[in-house]
């Protein structure tokens, strides 16, 4: 470990990338565990050097790891049974069937909608990401929403991954409202 944090097991060009922003403290490793059931089947999307896919595969039925960056996969130990890997760009492969749920850990990723819509079409159940509001883990719910003309006044948190304030009358600003977020889908952003 450097001044930078922990070094990738990669060598070469992506090393002080993956080093300094691909990583995620142990916290937010461990919010995203603390959803994956036994019997999930996993679709890690961005799955790096795979240190979260291996820890996945200890709980999940199996867990699929994509990752487009082939540095990143070529100083592997041995595989779990249960894990299997896909180097491969993930919004244009198809996906294996079966997918219970969805885990992109990628806080930079501007294709939260996109991944969103394939894994819902695909009878996921939820996607876990800190990529919609680019800060903690989080739960998508990829059953139906509220649609976003519905939201009267307040936050809301878009299936595309767009994220927002409706602005309203002030005498609607309540505490609690400040903190309560409507799961929509249709914002504005949904027609560009």
């Amino acid at each position: 470990m450097d001044s930078a944090g922990p070094r990738s097991p990669v060598p070469g060009h992506l090393d002080e990338w993956e080093s300094r922003w691909a990583t995620y403290d142990e916290p937010t490793y461990q919010a995203v565990l603390n959803y994956i059931r036994p019997e999930d089947v996993v679709l890690d999307i961005g799955a790096g050097d795979l240190r979260l896919a291996r820890r996945m595969a200890a709980t999940a039925r199996h867990v699929y790891a994509i990752e487009m960056q082939p540095d990143l996969l070529t100083h592997q130990k041995p595989l779990p049974a249960n894990l299997t890997v896909l180097c491969a760009d993930a919004r244009s492969i198809p996906w294996p069937r079966g997918i219970t749920l969805g885990v992109l850990l990628m806080r930079h990723c501007a294709h939260v909608g996109l991944y969103a819509a394939r894994l819902r079409a695909a009878d996921c159940r939820g996607l876990i990401t800190n990529a919609r509001w680019r800060l903690d883990v989080e739960w998508m719910d990829l059953g139906l929403r509220l649609p976003w003309t519905n939201v009267e006044f307040g936050w809301y948190a878009c299936l595309c991954g767009q994220t927002g304030f409706v602005a309203g009358p002030p005498e609607l600003l309540t505490e609690a409202r400040m903190f309560q977020v409507s799961e929509t889908e249709n914002c504005p952003a949904c027609l560009y």
